[in-house]
């Protein structure tokens, strides 16, 4: 051999070697891939597998990917976390559909666009970095829809539970809480109208029993001994004017009507006046000591008489609309459980409690139980007239931001997506929606916030609920800047 044709050779022999590399290499695919198909039932139609090339099909039966739950556009190689929430990723396997072949399933597997990790808003055509060194994550097209997309294993750990939207009516129902008091219009109050200094003193404590007629003080009083002696001396005069304005002076002064006629077969007067319950009752207060002196603007006592008791209720703002005179209530009492007493709303406040936001409802007990007593609490049901049909939810399908209401919408197929709606009335565990629901729409009653990736419930509905960018779209001024630092 010449060495002109030694050299060529030579210099074949690096070609060569790299054909056969390629050769040895398509032959391994090919073995990988008839052992896969061997073990494995077949995923795909016939036709569809044999559009495919030999590494097209054998990237089918490599590992299964692992997926963030609540970020589907989250995909990584091996276990780990989720770089935005934090959850364990999820295996999940490639569907009969991924990759079925052709340039429409890789123009389908190709991301609408980036997303920065942290900052849902701050999106990006092509990929990069933030300013922590994280990598923007791919959105998508399954992805980038209103709403996530979740494996059924996933929304049983999660204990998601659904139930359908219903038309009807509502019973108008408030569950609140009361307490008793004494009925007002019961109450006396013992006032002498003459200053005086306390001689006895027959009641000394509050809560007393006392009936109409008893002693409750004696008040020796100057003045009252020097009106009795006019009365007295008019008498004695005979002038019968006279003696009607000293009658009159008496009744001013606070003195029983007995009093005149006393004087008139005593014939003298007295200093010392014994002051009497006006009614039966209890002793709710006192002001009095023995020896004190007594003023005019002193409210000696207060007796209240038993009998009827009130229960005030305290009714939410947002059901006190309805809540009228004659509504009907039940109530129960610590002291008598088991035991519920019916009564109707006598009387509602006009006012509302600024601190509480509730309006006060008045009940009134005729005859109360012997074991309610004044200022006990009550759990108090009020229950309304019916209102019209509308669509209705369970109040735990509602999530409220403050500044608008949310529901969760089951889509199936492990799809869900936030929607704005109006909520109306509430009656006991169910709210009306007056807009944005339909009846036998599916809403999620447990689980939702869950759903929700972000900490903030407001931000994180709005990211799933916003539409992304189309083909071609400049991303906002911002966000350009952004970008343009990055590259």
């Amino acid at each position: 051999m010449s060495a002109r044709t030694r050299l060529i050779a030579d210099r074949a022999m690096p070609a060569g070697r790299a054909l056969a590399r390629v050769l040895a290499a398509a032959l391994a695919i090919t073995m990988i891939t008839a052992a896969g198909c061997g073990r494995q039932p077949a995923s795909e139609p016939a036709g569809a597998a044999a559009a495919d090339s030999a590494i097209e099909h054998a990237v089918k039966h490599m590992d299964p990917k692992y997926r963030c739950p609540m970020h589907p556009d989250v995909v990584r190689d091996q276990p780990g976390e989720c770089p935005i929430c934090g959850m364990t990723l999820v295996k999940f396997e490639p569907g009969p559909d991924t990759g079925s072949g052709g340039p429409a399933a890789a123009q389908a597997a190709k991301p609408l666009y980036y997303r920065n990790p942290m900052d849902p808003n701050r999106t990006s055509p092509v990929p990069m970095k933030d300013e922590m060194g994280m990598d923007y994550v791919p959105v998508f097209p399954d992805a980038a829809g209103p709403g996530v997309r979740i494996s059924p294993e996933v929304v049983q750990n999660l204990g998601v539970r659904t139930e359908p939207a219903v038309m009807g009516s509502l019973p108008r129902r408030a569950d609140t809480v009361g307490y008793v008091g004494f009925d007002e219009r019961r109450v006396r109050q013992v006032r002498p109208r003459a200053e005086g200094w306390v001689e006895s003193l027959a009641v000394r404590t509050m809560g007393e029993t006392v009936r109409a007629g008893q002693v409750l003080f004696t008040l020796y009083s100057p003045a009252l001994e020097s009106a009795q002696q006019e009365y007295v001396d008019a008498l004695e005069i005979g002038n019968a004017d006279l003696v009607d304005a000293s009658r009159d002076r008496l009744g001013a002064l606070g003195l029983d009507p007995g009093t005149a006629a006393r004087l008139e077969k005593a014939g003298k007067a007295s200093g010392r006046v014994a002051y009497t319950a006006p009614v039966s009752g209890v002793v709710t207060e006192i002001s009095l000591e023995q020896g004190s002196m007594v003023t005019t603007e002193m409210v000696a006592m207060t007796i209240t008489e038993l009998g009827s008791l009130w229960v005030i209720a305290e009714v939410p703002e947002a059901q006190s609309a309805w809540v009228t005179v004659g509504t009907a209530a039940e109530m129960s009492f610590p002291s008598i459980p088991g035991q519920r007493v019916a009564g109707r709303v006598e009387y509602v406040y006009p006012e509302l409690n600024m601190e509480t936001r509730t309006v006060k409802a008045r009940i009134t007990l005729e005859t109360p139980p012997a074991a309610v007593r004044p200022n006990m609490l009550a759990s108090v049901s009020l229950v309304g007239a019916a209102g019209a049909e509308t669509v209705n939810i369970p109040r735990s399908a509602l999530i409220r931001t403050g500044t608008e209401d949310r529901v969760v919408i089951a889509l199936g197929d492990g799809r869900f997506a936030p929607r704005r709606v109006v909520a109306g009335a509430e009656s006991g565990e169910r709210v009306a929606i007056t807009e944005g629901l339909a009846a036998g729409e599916n809403v999620v009653v447990a689980g939702q916030f869950l759903l929700d990736s972000e900490a903030n419930l407001r931000a994180g509905l709005d990211r799933l609920g916003s539409e992304p960018p189309s083909a071609g779209e400049t991303p906002p001024a911002s966000e350009a800047v952004i970008h343009q630092s990055h590259d």
